[in-house]
């Protein structure tokens, strides 16, 4: 069986004001000398113009070393600018030290209900120790861990693409290739944004099967592409815990898996129950069912191609990114996969799931020798954006907006879709 879990906010929720921490962790290495430090100020300027007063904002930067030039202090703070105007660039990169002290400042300063995050902003590759991705990993999984989330901003061509999405995803929260500094400020009010829209802060996806079922494969396909190795996932009896980005009013989350079903008899047989928590606290449930029937005229027909299509296609995305790195093998399965998604299958395909199917044919496509590091950047970056459209912008400014942003970062003005041109 092929399902598809749609996540998305009632529009008569009401959001609950919550306190918020931002820490920024501002990369002041060499290499972000001019106009990328420029930018990474006046964007950290912009966020802290955002926050109500009585938000906290933290501020690490890092080179060889780590730094705290900000103590959790109140937004409305008139200091923290010119703290901020501060900063000047030095020499290495010591980027876990800088995430692993912005992550124990939201510590400090953490209170019930309040919504924490940690912004990283940086133009290069990690290297000062401790530099594998595996101590990344356990770091940003620490921070998640804490209900906590780390949104990752990588500038320019230099920096380590993979690891930083890596970072984002173990994080809870979305990784941006900024390959234009001068985008820097529209992209992080658009996360700003986000963030005080948050409805629930580190939900997870509660999964309980049917017995003798097994989930064979998932991913989160939206609102940035996730494969899931179900391998690993927490469980305990037939429930499976599944963690899920925060669920942001006007952002919808989709997950799409593969269930391995036993041998079943009569109607309405309960398949699947899904609930969302929060902390202890389950917000919402819906149990999906089958009815089965001997009619062997009704054998092997599919209804609804959307869920098997949109995890196949969001596979072959995942296979794609290996083949960034010169793994051809990934590459060619990738290919096939995509060569079987049949032309009678796409006439019965939603929007969604189309654009999926296109974007991985065009990134398919993309992928050629000799290609840049810029280049490589642009599509590893629209392999986790493999449903959206690409190149919006702003129907009041012009400024480029983000294809799931409701609300404009630049001008601040709300955006109607219908108006939205590319």
């Amino acid at each position: 069986m092929f399902a598809k879990l749609e996540i998305s906010v009632d529009q008569s929720t009401k959001i609950m004001p919550k306190q918020k921490h931002v820490a920024l962790v501002i990369d002041c290495s060499g290499s972000m000398y001019g106009e990328k430090i420029e930018n990474a100020k006046g964007s950290a300027m912009d966020v802290v113009r955002k926050l109500s007063p009585n938000d906290l904002v933290s501020i690490v930067t890092f080179d060889a070393t780590a730094e705290v030039i900000l103590n959790p202090t109140p937004a409305s703070d008139n200091n923290i600018e010119n703290v901020i105007r501060s900063i000047d660039v030095r020499t290495t990169t010591a980027l876990h030290a800088g995430i692993l002290l912005g992550f124990q400042l939201l510590q400090q300063a953490s209170r019930p209900n309040m919504i924490n995050a940690l912004d990283v902003f940086s133009d290069g590759e990690p290297n000062v120790a401790p530099y594998e991705d595996s101590d990344f990993i356990q770091l940003s999984q620490a921070v998640r861990n804490h209900g906590m989330t780390l949104h990752v901003f990588g500038i320019g061509d230099d920096y380590n693409g993979p690891l930083l999405m890596q970072l984002a995803e173990c994080g809870g929260g979305k990784w941006q290739h900024v390959a234009d500094t001068n985008a820097l400020t529209t992209i992080v009010n658009a996360q700003i944004t986000e963030m005080q829209n948050t409805v629930i802060s580190n939900p997870q996806l509660q999964l309980t099967l049917m017995n003798g079922a097994e989930l064979s494969n998932a991913s989160i396909t939206e609102p940035t592409l996730q494969e899931i190795d179900t391998r690993v996932l927490p469980k305990s009896g037939n429930t499976i815990s599944i963690g899920l980005k925060d669920i942001i009013k006007d952002e919808s989350q989709t997950v799409v898996m593969r269930i391995a079903v036993p041998p079943i008899e009569g109607e309405n047989v309960s398949l699947l129950t899904v609930g969302i928590t929060e902390g202890n606290n389950v917000v919402g449930e819906q149990t999906a069912a089958l009815s089965c029937t001997d009619d062997k005229d009704l054998y092997n027909q599919e209804d609804d191609p959307n869920p098997r299509i949109l995890l196949s296609s969001s596979e072959a995305t995942v296979l794609l990114r290996k083949g960034l790195d010169g793994d051809t093998d990934a590459q060619e399965k990738a290919t096939i996969i995509l060569e079987n998604i049949k032309e009678t299958d796409t006439d019965l395909l939603n929007e969604k799931t189309s654009a999926t199917v296109i974007n991985a044919r065009t990134i398919s496509g993309d992928i050629k020798p000799g290609m840049s590091e810029s280049e490589k950047k642009r599509v590893l970056h629209e392999t986790t954006v493999i449903g959206q459209a690409k190149n919006l912008t702003c129907p009041n400014c012009n400024s480029s907006i983000r294809p799931t942003s409701k609300i404009c970062g630049k001008c601040g003005k709300p955006i109607n879709v219908n108006e939205v041109g590319k």
